[in-house]
């Protein structure tokens, strides 16, 4: 049996009744019980198509109580999950059903996706998926996964930050690993109550969301979007002890006004991931709301947690992602050797809870599966970063994203948080421009407060902080000001648009 058809199994059979997942608008809800009759039924309707063993099930959701019954129901059939953003255009959508060579598409509104020919199209919805249209087999009686390079529990892709984004596939046991890893470091057991307002997606609401949840036979209240104006109002409502958050979700929040003690007694953390953290966010929400941060790092490669800090807040280090939790992890400097603490390097991970190979799907259908890790077994995560000399990691940015003044490297990261120190600056980004003598120098991007956007003097200000702050080679050679900077679904600045924007 698989392990998650196992682990559904038994929590129904321990608290049938018992309610596993809320939803945060609307109050509906979905008990152990019903997962495990929604689970047997999309079993029994994958063998009634005859689908083959990790048949691509892609997941079109927008509700989240629908994405949480499919996405495990498909995982306990053994059949292969691929999560698509909702949000995707029609256009969008049938391009990439085509390049990951999906064979059924499940979705809560079956009715506004395109024709596709090649995929089966199941709704979401009842007690069990309902087939509204053949499809899957040609004439040749093959379904359009046939032949696929890589068969994987999960197929994610990368945020595509950086470049065209590349296929990420993760087995049954690199997940549920990964959720006991967050469970047990959390503390996730069967009294707690997450609350997550971020994209089902993405592996770190699936895993740290979902599965951790699944693992650790607690509940969870699922969001269909972060939504400032009820936030708060939503945790008083759920009362959970534990927030799934993401850096723009807490600056968004500290900006606003606090809520009462009563609201957040109970929360123990609200845990940070998916980008890095800044230290003025982070003072800052913790002073308005009184609730602590508890900054990890992750990425898709690892089934998201890769680091994380201590629960006791005494030991949790500010501005550092923590230590590794139960996965090889090294800062590898010049030649691959090991760099000593407090030397930049790259940060690699190493070990079975890693992916091992990248999978690249081109437009015409065709893949190929390539090696993620080096000859050594290291995956390099493209982060740069040191280790201190209690093994904390501290991380740098993206090695992609460090600017080369006239030979002079600038880490944004460093700029971007002198700019977050000045009260009025809300977010922040600084990335490269060409220079004709220099190569590159580096600009930034800011938004505000309201109230101070209007002052004539505010770049000034800034100006003038970064010339107390940093290094004449370091400053920004110019700021501007936005409304808001251009981020991917978990709050991920998208450098490439920022650049962009810059440059008009």
């Amino acid at each position: 049996m698989a392990e998650v058809l196992r682990s559904v199994t038994l929590r129904a059979r321990e608290n049938g009744a018992g309610v596993a997942y809320v939803g945060a608008a609307d109050g509906r809800d979905l008990t152990w019980r019903a997962l495990a009759h929604y689970a047997s039924g999309l079993r029994a309707l994958g063998r009634e198509r005859r689908l083959p063993p990790r048949a691509r099930i892609g997941i079109v959701a927008g509700d989240p109580l629908a994405f949480a019954a499919v996405y495990l129901g498909v995982l306990a059939a053994g059949l292969t999950a691929a999560p698509i953003d909702p949000r995707l255009t029609p256009a969008e959508l049938g391009a990439t059903a085509d390049r990951l060579r999906l064979d059924v598409l499940v979705s809560d509104c079956p009715a506004e996706l395109p024709p596709l020919p090649a995929a089966e199209l199941w709704d979401a919805g009842g007690d069990r998926p309902a087939v509204l249209r053949w499809g899957g087999r040609g004439g040749s009686g093959a379904w359009p996964s046939s032949g696929a390079a890589i068969r994987p529990a999960v197929l994610l892709t990368s945020s595509g930050t950086t470049g065209r984004p590349k296929g990420i596939g993760l087995s049954e046991w690199q997940l549920l690993h990964a959720a006991r890893r967050v469970a047990g470091h959390h503390r996730l057991g069967p009294g707690e109550r997450g609350y997550n307002p971020l994209p089902l997606f993405h592996v770190n609401a699936q895993v740290m969301g979902l599965l951790a949840t699944l693992v650790g036979g607690g509940s969870l209240v699922l969001d269909r979007r972060f939504e400032a104006d009820a936030y708060w109002e939503r945790v008083a409502r759920w009362s959970p002890t534990w927030l799934n958050t993401v850096p723009a979700v807490l600056a968004a929040l500290a900006g606003r006004p606090a809520p009462p003690a009563r609201v957040t007694d109970r929360i123990r953390f609200a845990r940070s991931a998916s980008a890095p953290l800044p230290a003025a966010t982070q003072r800052a929400f913790t002073g308005v709301t009184g609730v602590t941060v508890l900054e990890t790092y992750g990425m898709t490669e690892a089934a998201g947690q890769i680091t994380a800090n201590p629960l006791e807040v005494a030991r949790r280090r500010e501005g550092s992602v923590g230590l590794p939790v139960e996965v090889g992890l090294a800062v590898l400097g010049p030649g691959g050797r090991p760099a000593g603490p407090g030397e930049l390097g790259m940060v690699a991970l190493r070990g079975r809870q890693v992916a091992a190979r990248y999978l690249d799907a081109g437009d015409d259908g065709t893949e190929r599966a390539r090696p993620a890790r080096d000859a050594s077994g290291w995956l390099p995560t493209g982060d740069l970063g040191v280790r201190d000399e209690d093994g904390f990691v501290h991380l740098s940015g993206r090695a992609d994203d460090v600017i080369n003044r006239g030979g002079e490297k600038i880490f944004p990261q460093e700029v971007e948080n002198v700019l977050l120190g000045h009260p009025a600056v809300r977010s922040a980004a600084v990335v490269a421009a060409p220079h004709e003598r220099l190569g590159q120098v580096p600009v930034a991007l800011v938004t505000v407060d309201p109230a101070a956007a209007r002052s004539g003097d505010l770049v000034a200000a800034l100006h003038e902080l970064c010339a107390r702050r940093l290094a004449r080679y370091k400053r920004p050679a110019g700021i501007d000001i936005a409304a808001a900077l251009p981020t991917g679904p978990t709050g991920k600045v998208l450098r490439r648009r920022v650049r962009e924007e810059l440059a008009r």
